[in-house]
Order: structure tokens, then C-alpha cells, then sequence
């Protein structure tokens, strides 16, 4: 991996990282530009694919891009991409939690939390359609999106059992014939 490369990794993701306000799902359009659009390191379909793994897979859906990472560069871009959208993030949470609590109580913490709540709605509603450009190009898709948008919100089946279902369903509808 040459060292330009390595800098595209880390200034992607570690920006990302930082503006990962109430967890990753808000900074997806964002990726989606610079991974697809900017550096054309995969396709949309490609990285609607990487986010559905990044979703079945425990812990964050933001672990994708230890995939993009490997796809560019491999065990190289893996770790360096992983690195870059876990540490900084992880250490402002640790800096500030400290200083957080210190507020607890006092109107300037509610302030700052209700400020953020409607910015975080809004980036995970774009988030939808961002990562919906790259995959909802049939109607089946529709479909599958419609039904797994009804049952996650109308009943209290777990999402890993949807995922996993939605996933079956896709694969026979949507796969390869």
C-alpha cells in the first residue's frame, strides 16, 4: 500500500469518526460520497452490501469499513481503516464523558442534548436514503424494505432475525438467476 492511499484511509475515516454524533448510522451519507463518489474505492451497490455485513456482524454497523479497508488495500487498509474510525472518536468520548458528567443536572446539559437529538434524526433519515440509492433498484427491493420497515416497527421481532430473514428473502428474489 502506497502511503497516499494510507492518508485517503485515515483522513476518510478519522473525519468520519468525529462527526459520528449518536453513533454511525448519521454519518453514512457522508461515506457514501467519499468511498463511492470521491474515491470510487467501491460501487453503491458494493457498499450497500458492506453495510448490510456491517449490520449482521456484532458491535457497531461502522465496522465496515474495516472491509472497505481490506478491499483497498488489504490486512493493511483493514487496520489502518479500523484504527481510523474507532480511535478518535473513542478518545473525545473518553475526554469528554469525563467533563460530561460534571453537568449533570444543569440546564446547559439539556441544552446541548436536545440541540443535538434533532441533528442526529435527521443524518439517520439520510442515512436511509442514501444507503437505499445503492440497493433499491427493483421492485423486490422495495418490497423487502417495506415489509422489514413494518415489522421492525409494529411488532418486537428482534432485528438480527429480520436481517437474517430479509436477507434469505433477498437472496432468492434478488440473486442471480
Amino acid at each position: 500500500m502506497n502511503w497516499s492511499l494510507a492518508l485517503n484511509l485515515i483522513s476518510t475515516f478519522g473525519v468520519l469518526s468525529v462527526l459520528g454524533f449518536g453513533g454511525g448510522k448519521g454519518i453514512f451519507p457522508q461515506m457514501r460520497l467519499d468511498v463511492v463518489n470521491q474515491y470510487h474505492w467501491v460501487t453503491g451497490a458494493e457498499f450497500a452490501s458492506l453495510y448490510a455485513i456491517g449490520k449482521i456482524v456484532p458491535g457497531p454497523a461502522t465496522i465496515m469499513v474495516t472491509l472497505l479497508g481490506f478491499g483497498v488495500a488489504g490486512l493493511g487498509g483493514a487496520v489502518i481503516a479500523a484504527l481510523a474510525m474507532f480511535v478518535p472518536s473513542s478518545l473525545i468520548m473518553f475526554l469528554v464523558g469525563k467533563r460530561w458528567d460534571m453537568y449533570e443536572g444543569t440546564p446547559l446539559r439539556a441544552i446541548i442534548a436536545g440541540g443535538l437529538a434533532p441533528v442526529i434524526i435527521g443524518l439517520v433519515f439520510a442515512s436511509v436514503f442514501v444507503i437505499g440509492r445503492g440497493s433499491l433498484d427493483r421492485p423486490a427491493g422495495l418490497a423487502i424494505v417495506v415489509v422489514i420497515g413494518a415489522l421492525s416497527l409494529f411488532t418486537s421481532l428482534p432485528s438480527p432475525l429480520l436481517i437474517l430473514s430479509a436477507g434469505a428473502v433477498g437472496a432468492f428474489l434478488l440473486g442471480p438467476k
